[in-house]
């Protein structure tokens, strides 16, 4: 073109109104995506209004992620309907993104209330409080396994959350089945991570509202075993019994420290009252 129309934008004017710089005018003019309306003959870039529009667009699109060869792919065989596709898949992108950083907030919600729980009110003896229900997303594992592959079962449940987009909390809990519990055998039956809203699946365990003995084991999970006996023992003295799973909460662990010896696990065992004995015409019944 050897004659500039009139109402044209030089690259200075263009880049102020527009809000960008004029080297990003000058990358766009070089890979093609916004060439200027008109270069004089000293090699002066001029632009239009229609290309304030243009650009406004191509500032959307980056910002919602796109690349610059798809936005210049779309400029290319711009219409209605590629708009429409192009604006529904940055949606859906833009909602794994949220969800994403949703589950990094409540990981990081985790971790610091996690702390705050271990520095306040320590449950150094054994307790009973009624706390409420909970549901967990769990993966099970069997009470056989070696070190090495419970870790490979925390990374499994760790991947199932990540690719399944599950919003959890932090700590990671491990649940003891009754049956482990009543044989003396304190091995999680299920990792398990809390989440912040009932739910249902066939991976989803519901803890009871109820009652709990409470105690917090201090020391490597090794040495479970001795806060569990000191727990079952005041279970017992207590008249009650216990009637459900042992859950396992870490307020002190590798997150925190790197001394199993300082490690904190709060345990709840829930129980429930002995019924007492039916007496008939003075001698006990069923």
């Amino acid at each position: 073109m050897s004659v500039m129309p009139s109402k044209l934008f030089t690259t200075s004017e263009m880049a102020r109104t527009c809000g960008v710089t004029k080297h990003t005018l000058f990358h766009y003019d070089e890979i093609g995506l916004l060439k200027p309306e008109f270069v004089n003959a000293k090699g002066y870039r001029y632009y239009s209004l229609q290309q304030c529009y243009t650009l406004e667009m191509i500032s959307v699109l980056k910002k919602a992620g796109s690349s610059l060869k798809e936005i210049r792919d779309f400029l290319d065989n711009q219409n209605t309907d590629r708009f429409v596709s192009l604006i529904r898949q940055k949606q859906r992108e833009l909602e794994l993104e949220l969800n994403r950083m949703q589950r990094i907030q409540s990981f990081l919600d985790g971790a610091l209330q996690m702390a705050e729980n271990a520095q306040k009110a320590p449950r150094n003896t054994p307790a009973i409080e009624e706390q409420q229900a909970a549901y967990f997303i769990t993966t099970p594992v069997r009470p056989d396994i070696s070190d090495h592959e419970y870790a490979r079962k925390i990374s499994e449940h760790r991947s199932y959350c990540e690719e399944h987009l599950i919003i959890h909390e932090l700590p990671y809990w491990s649940i003891v089945d009754q049956q482990q519990l009543q044989s003396g055998e304190y091995y999680p039956s299920h990792i398990a991570s809390k989440l912040p809203a009932p739910a249902q699946g066939d991976n989803i365990m519901m803890k009871p509202l109820g009652l709990y003995a409470v105690m917090d084991h201090k020391g490597s999970y090794e040495t479970l075993e001795h806060t569990y006996a000191a727990l079952k023992a005041f279970i017992q003295s207590e008249g009650l019994a216990v009637c459900g799973a042992a859950y396992e909460m870490d307020l002190y662990n590798y997150f925190t420290e790197d001394n199993p010896e300082q490690f904190v696990i709060r345990i709840s065992v829930h129980v429930s009252y002995m019924r007492p004995s039916i007496t008939i015409a003075g001698r006990p019944g069923a």
